[in-house]
């Protein structure tokens, strides 16, 4: 059952669920050059929140200070529990907590090229999880089953193809059991039938209830599997809210005239 139907199946609305992720005044600099400016969202629980926009507008570099591999120059970061103020780097057991809480998917798979699909997979389970081996990589071996790639776990990644590749890479964020999954431009380099085999894959795990903040180009996936859409434009969130209603019918006119210009209309 998805985690979304059930929960309003039994009366619990979005915003009754437990806040997984959420962004205070989060702005990111590169000397002068403002990256992000002011960013506030809020995830919940099984929320699926697709962030699209013109390039350039700081969607990925969001995603990199979500995960600490940028670290916000103002602002806070909470996930979970676990809250990270700009100017405070976080301690290294709370960045190991983070990487326990967050897994993250970017558009170049980045396999170690040199061990089998199962090792890529099973390693973070060791590494991070403290996992001994058999047992890292029996758990290594059903999620290459779940992403549809079990039959690969004994080649290296050389011998599959790029969007075999980048399933692997899903399998392995998840093989830490992350309470939010990042999603920063899956399918940018795929071709089209292999993007939408990790689309289809994407789709599953949101209606298996995984709370997913999503950089897409995809609008069809915005608009069909997200609760809600956030486009940013120039390092701000110009708008957000429905996902249907933000494509279809934006209220401000940088959303406007960046969704006039991808759909043509």
């Amino acid at each position: 059952m998805n985690l979304d139907s059930g929960m309003r199946a039994a009366g619990v609305t979005v915003l009754a669920r437990e806040p997984v992720l959420r962004l205070d005044a989060v702005g990111k600099r590169f000397g002068a050059l403002v990256v992000l400016d002011d960013i506030n969202l809020t995830l919940r629980a099984g929320e699926v929140v697709s962030l699209i926009g013109p390039g350039g507008s700081g969607r990925s570099t969001l995603l990199r200070c979500i995960d600490q591999l940028e670290p916000p120059t103002s602002g806070r970061v909470r996930v979970g529990g676990l809250s990270i103020e700009a100017g405070h780097p976080p301690t290294r057991a709370e960045l190991s907590d983070l990487r326990r809480m967050v897994g993250m998917v970017f558009r170049s798979p980045g396999l170690f090229p040199h061990l089998t699909v199962l090792r890529n997979v099973s390693l973070a389970l060791e590494r991070v999880l403290g996992r001994g081996r058999v047992e890292a990589e029996a758990r290594g071996l059903a999620l290459l089953e779940r992403v549809g790639l079990a039959g690969r776990a004994h080649h290296t990644p050389s011998r599959c193809s790029d969007g075999e590749q980048q399933r692997i890479a899903i399998a392995r964020a998840l093989a830490i059991e992350p309470r939010l999954m990042l999603f920063d431009e899956p399918t940018a380099a795929l071709d089209p039938e292999p993007g939408r085999e990790v689309l289809a894959l994407m789709r599953s795990l949101a209606d298996d209830g995984m709370t997913m903040l999503v950089a897409t180009h995809e609008l069809q996936f915005a608009e069909t599997v997200s609760d809600r859409v956030v486009v940013m434009a120039e390092g701000r969130v110009v708008e957000q809210g429905a996902s249907r209603q933000v494509i279809h019918d934006p209220r401000s006119d940088r959303a406007r005239r960046f969704l006039d210009a991808v759909l043509n209309r």
